[in-house]
């Protein structure tokens, strides 16, 4: 599929119990209960939410992203509940040239344990690795990000290496591991 083509009207999937979906202007309050949680914000680039305008805020980053061709970032809703975001995910950055993308994922506490991300960045990932062309996909995240790392793992993804003081924070620099999958990993696998 071509970049026209991808960036030609927003990408829905569907796995067996989600719809991942383009985040919506009517998202904003789904979005902030999202990162107003500091569980969900205590390994992430973003502080916690303390004020509705920055869900705002970073709905129009993601809408922005597509906007400008540079990254996909769905909003994931139970088929049960299609207008109710619990979670987001997909590619922050597209880097064409290199045919590389960097995943991103979050994933309201409720629905924590019950194997959604799983099967989101499946769909992700393969939408990733077909539809994009993408070779490679990364994805960083906190070394005592344990739930994250099993994620990764079960999903292929081999760890990389650690990037030494690779984000600051208010509490200071952050060490961040990364991992990698190629496009021959996902399809030997999956």
């Amino acid at each position: 599929m071509s970049e026209a083509a991808v960036f030609d009207s927003f990408p829905t999937l569907a796995t067996a119990r989600l719809v991942l979906r383009q985040i919506r202007s009517a998202d904003a309050d789904a979005v902030y209960r999202l990162f107003a949680d500091p569980a969900v914000t205590r390994y992430y680039d973003l502080a916690t939410f303390d004020d509705p305008a920055q869900a705002r805020e970073l709905v129009a980053r993601f809408q922005q992203r597509f906007e400008r061709r540079i990254g996909l970032r769905w909003g994931l809703a139970l088929k049960t509940e299609p207008d109710a975001l619990v979670s987001t995910c997909g590619y922050n950055i597209w880097v064409r040239p290199a045919r590389r993308g960097l995943l991103g994922y979050d994933l309201v506490r409720a629905h924590w344990g019950r194997g959604l991300m799983t099967e989101a960045l499946t769909a992700v990932l393969d939408y990733g690795f077909h539809a994009m062309d993408l070779n490679r996909v990364e994805a960083l995240t906190f070394p005592a990000n344990a739930a994250s790392r099993r994620l990764l793992a079960r999903l292929g993804f081999a760890e990389e290496g650690l990037l030494r003081e690779y984000e600051c924070y208010a509490d200071g620099p952050q060490d961040m591991a990364v991992y990698g999958l190629l496009r021959r990993e996902w399809n030997a696998c999956c």
